[in-house]
């Protein structure tokens, strides 16, 4: 029997299409070796040689116990919260960072720009109706995260003459924001026309757009949700957009996804959801996000990008 010693692992299911692009970014340096998370270990592996993880956080966690030498987790997935205290602190991971701007920016564009616009409605006409639509221009948004993706968002908006300000945890200035609030500051909030949650899972961005936060907004204000699910209190929003507090709220991700058939959000007029469909990982981003770590790696450098487990991103 021929011993299977690969340095590096994809966890992948035959129907995943990001393993062809990392094989092809990896060129034969190394050995290689695709595992179906669904089935046993190969009996021929030698689980001590494998080094390096490619998985989902979920797939990840389950493999981590049998490959006692493992060095480095590249996760498929921007968000790794699923890990935490679950892995060695010899491990390192890097989420899938720096490749989700453009899809973000587009998702959120494409929506503001047709609620505001009045796009879908003005499609299913059926009398004549020369009412001027509001546009975009001169209003603010305020994004909270000023990461990579928050950055995209904003150097996206600029063209259009949205106004753009940032929430981070520590309020340190961030290019393209005209200003920048500390986490939790409600002046953040005042007056915004759009809200854009783009945050990670941590203990300190649950429930960061509350009631307080909402009375905050403008009236008209549209809040769009593509970080995680924990940052929106749910009754809250509701009893927002009852009021008449928000014009509407575009959520992708929930507190508990699949987002439960019998809840409230389904059937709320003026709220639209999008089913964690915001950012979808194209067959290229996972060799994308993981190339400059590979070279890292190959040569012994340390990693950048690192999950901070203490941090919770």
């Amino acid at each position: 029997m021929t011993v299977l010693r690969p340095e590096i692992v994809l966890i992948a299911r035959k129907a995943d299409a990001w393993p062809g692009p990392v094989e092809e970014l990896i060129g034969g340096r190394t050995e290689v070796l695709a595992i179906d998370p669904d089935a046993d270990l190969p009996e021929s592996l030698d689980s001590d040689a494998v080094k390096v993880m490619v998985a989902s956080p979920q797939d990840a966690k389950k493999f981590v116990p049998f490959f006692p030498n493992l060095r480095w987790i590249q996760s498929t997935w921007a968000g790794v919260d699923a890990l935490a205290g679950h892995i060695p602190e010899s491990v390192g991971v890097t989420p899938l960072r720096g490749v989700f701007g453009q899809a973000m920016s587009e998702f959120v564009l494409g929506w503001i720009l047709s609620l505001e616009r009045n796009i879908i409605e003005r499609s299913n006409a059926k009398t004549w109706d020369a009412t001027p639509e509001r546009g975009v221009r001169g209003k603010t948004m305020g994004i909270l995260g000023t990461g990579s993706i928050g950055s995209a968002i904003a150097a996206a908006v600029k063209p259009l003459r949205i106004q753009c300000r940032g929430m981070n945890s520590s309020g340190m200035p961030t290019e393209g924001f005209d200003r920048c609030f500390k986490s939790n500051d409600l002046q953040f909030f005042e007056d915004l026309d759009y809200c854009v949650a783009v945050l990670p899972k941590t203990k300190a961005t649950d429930h960061i757009l509350g009631a307080s936060a909402f009375a905050a907004m403008n009236n008209d204000a549209i809040v769009i949700n593509v970080g995680r699910g924990n940052a929106i209190h749910e009754d809250a929003l509701l009893d927002a957009l009852d009021n008449q507090s928000l014009r509407a709220a575009v959520l992708d991700v929930f507190t508990t996804e699949p987002l439960p058939e019998s809840h409230r959000f389904w059937w709320h007029p003026r709220v639209y959801i999008t089913s964690h469909t915001a950012a979808p990982t194209a067959i290229d981003l996972v060799a994308l996000a993981m190339r400059d770590n590979l070279e890292r790696y190959l040569v012994g450098d340390a990693l950048e990008g690192l999950f901070a487990q203490a941090k919770g991103y």
